[in-house]
Parts: structure tokens; C-alpha cells; sequence
């Protein structure tokens, strides 16, 4: 009769020594209560202690990060209610739980005390689980693009309007409120896209009339919008020079026979002058950078633009009669002329500019040639370095030989 309760005494044992084990520390009293600091690595472990009115126990928690956080203590034996305490560094309560804790703490040092909400002691579990915090959903929104995004006056270019952010649960239908400057943008060929809500959508559309127009968009047969995409296209025509916002509203229905409004976002379309620009483009050969001019008929600069290192050039110019200029630092220039016509690319032939017109004065000849004598074996001055390789010498007097006697500016037809 006496092996029953020697058997409960060794089991009660047998839990002390797993609660007080490896996982014991130092201990510190406090008043008539023994603190039993332990060990703990967080997140999702299960640990186990023993707690009564004369003994509490104290886990360290060390954050590196900020955190959500749920701490459970279950008994596990003798009638134990467990009273949870979220301590900071210096031990100083932050907030407490009957059984279990959340809190949300930056990083840092934290204790999670364990002790008996009454005066029954027992054994525990222990868990702490980081509580994810799902983003929140971003709210649905309506939204307009231009294709493109600016319009010369009598240009036509695309509206798309398109829903972003459509819940899980999908709409049933959606209602587009779009409103315009009828001054300044003409509206045609709305288009809805069907696809958006499956197969065989219903679709309605009102005006457009004084600067607005609607489009409702029902999907059919248990169809719903249920992901983002474009829902309707328009075409707008530029009338006047300007800028001018484009916006679309809209309400929509899960099915529940009400209308909620939606974000929306509205775009600003440019409209600019008819384009009556030209281009000029060409190849001008020469050791050096060359620049490209256009002047007109009083010889101001129209435009102007640096030749890539292989002498190409592009520049673009109102229409019209101008002067073309090539020019490089210690080469003779070259000049033509040319005429652009609007939305019309005009090629210039090849020219080649003639090395040596070091004073840049339209002649090479012996002035020219004592540049290079003086300055001889130096970089500088740079319009003496015909070739380019930053040491002036007998390669650039060589140069310049080919060319003596040379006038400018060379005939560019």
C-alpha cells in the first residue's frame, strides 16, 4: 500500500529536477521570494518551470530587432494559474497577462517573469511565438496613362484607364465617372476591355457630353473582376496649346447592391504647337572635336551641337534657310548651307576639315608653323596640337605641311 504514493513522490521529483536543470542559473532573493533566472532561446520553443509562492522564475529576452510577440506560460501540473510579466532591462514592469502576454517591443533587453496569480504553485510550459502582422491591404484605386503622355494640337493619342489593388473577393461591377476640358481635349472611341470580368461582360456607356462620359462594367454568369488590369481605353484629341488634368472616377459593387467609392488617380496631358522643326545630320572627319553650327540669315545661332568622336552629328532646327558651320581648334572651318523642312531629316555630305590654321585666322602658312617651332615638345597651346597626342613636333608640322597655302573656310556643298 505504500508503493502508490512513494511512486507520486518520485514522479514530483523527477518534475523538479527537468523544471531546475540544465537550463538553472544563479539565483537572487528578493524580499521572501527566490528569483530563478534561466535560459531561453526564443521563438517557438517549449520550456518548462516550476513557480509557487516562494519561487519565481525569470527567462532573458534579447531583441535584436523590433517585435511582435505572444508569451504563454500553460500549467502543466498542481492546479497552477500562471501570471506572466514583461519586464524591461532593470527588471521594471512593462505589462503583465493571466497565462499569456502580447506585446509589440523594440530591440533590446527584455525578462519574461513567470510567478503564480494565486497561491498554488505547479508546473509550466512555456512558449514565445513571434506574431506576424500581415501587411495591410493597399485600397483599390482607379487610374489613367496617356499614350502619349503629350500631344502636338490636331494629335491623337490613347487614355487608358485601369484598376489596381482589386481585392481576393473581386467586384461584380465597376462605374467610371471620367470628366475632361472640353476646350482643350475632344473624346472618341471608348472601348471597354471585357476580359477584365470574364468572358461576356455587360458594358453601358453614357455620352461623351460636355466634357464628361460614364462606363459601367458588369461582369456575367457569377463573373467578377479579380485582378488588376485595364479597363477601358479612349482616344483624346489635342485642340489648343496647354495643360490639361484627365481624371476617372469609380464606384464599385461587390454584389451586395452598393456602391463604394475608390481612390482615384488623375493625369495632366501637354499639349504643345505643331512641330515645325527640321533635322540636320552629317559626318565631319578631323583629328579634334568639331563643332556643328546652324546661323541664320543675320548670323545668330539658330542651333549648335558637339560631333561624336567619329565626326556624326544630329541637331534639329525650326524650318527654314540657315548657314552650316564646322568648326575644331587649329584645323580651317568648313560652311555651306542647307534648308529644313518640318518632320524632314536633311544630310549634309562628308567633309573633312585641313589641319593647321593654328591662329585660326583662314590661312595656314609660316605664322602657323612658328606656333609649332615655339612650343615645341609641349602640350600646349592645344590648337598647335594638330594630332591630338598632347606633345607638339614634327607630326603636327607634318600635318600642317599637307595643308600649306590652304584658305578657308572649306566649301561644304
Amino acid at each position: 500500500m505504500r508503493i502508490k504514493p512513494l511512486f507520486q513522490v518520485f514522479v514530483l521529483l523527477a518534475v523538479l529536477v527537468s523544471a531546475f536543470g540544465t537550463g538553472q542559473q544563479a539565483q537572487a532573493q528578493s524580499g521572501t521570494v527566490e528569483i530563478v533566472m534561466r535560459n531561453l532561446t526564443i521563438w517557438d520553443s517549449i520550456y518548462t518551470g516550476y513557480v509557487d509562492t516562494t519561487r519565481y522564475e525569470k527567462w532573458p529576452l534579447s531583441l535584436t530587432e523590433a517585435h511582435n510577440f505572444t508569451v504563454t506560460a500553460t500549467p502543466t501540473s498542481g492546479g497552477l494559474s500562471p501570471l506572466v510579466l514583461l519586464l524591461d532591462s532593470n527588471s521594471a514592469e512593462i505589462s503583465r497577462g493571466a497565462g499569456t502576454l502580447t506585446s509589440q517591443q523594440p530591440a533590446g533587453s527584455y525578462y519574461i517573469q513567470i510567478q503564480p496569480e494565486t497561491t498554488t504553485g505547479g508546473t509550466y510550459s512555456l512558449t514565445i511565438r513571434e506574431v506576424v502582422v500581415p501587411p495591410p491591404d493597399e485600397p483599390s484605386s482607379v487610374s489613367v496613362t496617356l499614350d502619349p503622355p503629350s500631344l502636338e494640337i490636331g494629335g491623337t493619342g490613347t487614355a487608358i484607364v485601369s484598376l489596381s489593388s482589386v481585392p481576393a473577393e473581386g467586384y461584380t461591377s465597376v462605374e467610371f465617372t471620367c470628366s475632361y476640358d472640353p476646350t482643350f481635349v475632344e473624346v472618341s472611341n471608348i472601348s471597354a476591355n471585357t476580359d477584365l470580368f470574364g468572358a461576356d461582360a455587360a458594358v453601358a456607356t453614357n455620352g461623351p457630353t460636355n466634357g464628361s462620359f460614364i462606363v459601367a462594367i458588369a461582369g456575367t454568369n457569377g463573373n467578377k473582376a479579380v485582378a488588376d488590369g485595364a479597363a477601358f481605353t479612349f482616344n483624346v484629341r489635342a485642340l489648343q496649346v496647354g495643360q490639361t488634368p484627365i481624371e476617372c472616377r469609380a464606384r464599385v459593387s461587390r454584389g451586395d447592391n452598393v456602391l463604394v467609392e475608390i481612390d482615384f488617380t488623375p493625369v495632366t496631358l501637354t499639349i504643345t504647337e505643331v512641330n515645325i522643326r527640321g533635322t540636320l545630320t552629317g559626318t565631319v572627319v578631323a583629328r579634334k572635336l568639331v563643332t556643328v553650327r546652324l546661323l541664320n540669315a543675320d548670323q545668330t545661332e539658330a542651333a549648335s551641337t558637339t560631333a561624336a568622336t567619329d565626326g556624326t552629328f544630329s541637331l534639329a532646327a525650326p524650318e527654314g534657310s540657315y548657314t552650316v558651320t564646322a568648326s575644331a581648334e587649329g584645323f580651317l572651318g568648313a560652311q555651306g548651307s542647307t534648308t529644313l523642312t518640318r518632320n524632314v531629316t536633311t544630310q549634309m555630305p562628308q567633309v573633312s576639315l585641313a589641319a593647321g590654321d593654328i591662329d585660326g585666322n583662314g590661312v595656314i602658312d609660316q605664322f602657323d608653323a612658328m606656333t609649332i617651332g615655339m612650343n615645341y615638345n609641349l602640350p600646349i597651346p592645344a590648337a598647335a596640337d594638330l594630332n591630338d597626342d598632347a606633345n607638339i613636333n614634327v607630326l603636327d608640322l607634318e600635318l600642317l605641311a599637307a595643308n600649306y597655302r590652304m584658305v578657308g573656310p572649306i566649301a561644304w556643298q
